[in-house]
């Protein structure tokens, strides 16, 4: 098996499980799942809904410093994540969409453990992109959310 295919059976896995943990989220979204996996998930918004932006999120604090390692970074990463979502009277169940962008595919792990421990149930529609580099060296990934309540 290669490189990508285990990637792919790795996160295919995950997921999974975050689906099935996630069954009684009190969600107002629907969330569709036909294949168990990620490859076809959506995520559909109810009409009247408040719909929340959330600007790729790094690791880089006010001072312009970042940690070096992606353990650390994923970590503060899903945590200003977290926080945009409680400051918005939201919470993880509210996301319907996530964009991943990371450089080294070896830090797959960094990302599922944060994933594991701050949003364990995310059944939401997500897209991860290995990228080059990000907006400064010292980045390794960057998240950017959607996230939607029914009020």
């Amino acid at each position: 098996m290669g490189h990508r295919q285990f990637l792919l059976s790795v996160i295919a896995t995950i997921t999974s499980i975050f689906v099935v943990a996630n069954a009684a989220a009190q969600s107002t979204n629907i969330s569709r799942n036909p294949t168990g996996g990620y490859t076809q998930r959506s995520v559909e918004i109810p009409p009247g809904s408040r719909i929340l932006y959330i600007s790729g999120q790094t690791a880089t604090d006010a001072d312009g410093n970042t940690p070096a390692d992606a353990d650390t970074q994923a970590d503060i990463v899903y945590g200003k994540v977290g926080q945009t979502l409680k400051d918005a009277g939201m919470d993880w169940s509210d996301l319907v969409k996530t964009n991943l962008y990371m450089v080294n595919p070896s830090d797959i792990m960094s990302i599922v453990k944060a994933g594991a421990k701050h949003n364990p149930n995310g059944i939401q529609a997500g897209t991860l992109v290995y990228v080059k580099a990000l907006a400064v060296p010292e980045v390794l990934l960057e998240l950017e959310a959607v996230a939607a309540k029914k009020d």
